[in-house]
C-alpha cells in the first residue's frame, strides 16, 4: 500500500544564477541514485528565478563535481526519456521510451504515449518546477553528447507542501517508458521495478 500511496502522487501531479559564494553544506541528499527530499533540493531555490543543478558522481557514488545556474527559458520535451536543461541534452538513464503507442492518460483517458510524456512533463518542468536536479556518473562528456542522468523536480509553495517529483519513476509508473536490460538481460533500474510492475499492473500501457 504504500508504493501505491507513493504512486498516486504521480497521478495527481498528471491531473492536475548562476549561484555565487553559496556554501551547500547539506550531504545527506548527495547520492547518486537516492530520491533527495524537498528540504535538500530546496537549499538551491532562489527567490523569483528557477535553478538547474547539475550533480557529477564518479564511479565510487562519490560527489565529485556540482553546478548551479539559473535557468533561463523553457525545459525542451524532447520525448518520454529526453530533455533538453540549460542546452544540455538529457536521456534519463537506463530507460527506454514508449513501451506501447498508446496509454491511459489522467485514469480514464487513451493518449499517444508521446503526448502524454509531453503533457506531464510541461506541467512538472515549466509550469510548477522551482529547482530541478540532475545526477549523472558521467563526469567529463563531450561537447554536444547526451547525458544519461536520473531527475528531480522540486514543485510546491505558495501554501502548497514542497514535494520532489522523481522523473525516472513517474515515467515509468505512468506507463510512458520501460527499463531497459542489459544484453545478458539484467535490468538496468532495478530501482524502478515496481514501478513498472504496478504500471502494468494498473493497466496504464496498451491502452488500445
Amino acid at each position: 500500500m504504500a508504493a501505491m500511496h507513493k504512486q498516486l502522487k504521480v497521478l495527481g501531479l498528471a491531473g492536475l544564477l548562476l549561484i555565487g559564494g553559496v556554501s551547500f553544506a547539506v550531504a545527506e541528499g548527495e547520492n547518486p541514485y537516492a530520491e533527495p527530499s524537498p528540504e535538500y533540493l530546496r537549499q538551491f531555490a532562489a527567490q523569483g528565478a528557477k535553478a538547474f543543478v547539475l550533480e557529477r558522481y564518479d564511479a565510487e557514488g562519490k560527489l565529485a563535481a556540482r553546478s548551479v545556474e539559473k535557468l533561463e527559458g523553457q525545459v525542451e520535451i524532447d520525448g518520454p526519456v529526453h530533455r533538453t536543461i540549460a542546452g544540455r541534452k538529457i536521456a534519463l538513464r537506463g530507460l527506454t521510451a514508449c513501451p506501447s503507442e498508446t496509454v491511459v492518460y489522467n485514469r480514464v483517458q487513451t493518449w499517444s504515449c508521446t503526448e502524454a510524456a509531453r503533457d506531464y512533463t510541461e506541467a512538472v518542468y515549466n509550469r510548477r518546477a522551482s529547482v530541478i536536479l540532475c545526477k549523472t556518473l558521467l563526469l567529463a562528456p563531450a561537447d554536444g553528447q547526451t547525458t544519461p542522468a536520473s531527475c528531480f523536480v522540486l514543485v510546491g509553495g505558495n501554501g502548497e507542501p514542497f514535494k520532489t517529483v522523481n522523473d525516472d519513476d513517474s515515467m515509468v509508473f505512468l506507463g510512458l517508458a520501460a527499463i531497459g536490460r542489459t544484453l545478458d538481460g539484467r535490468s538496468r533500474r532495478p530501482d524502478l521495478e515496481a514501478s513498472q510492475s504496478l504500471s502494468r499492473s494498473m493497466g496504464f500501457q496498451n491502452a488500445d
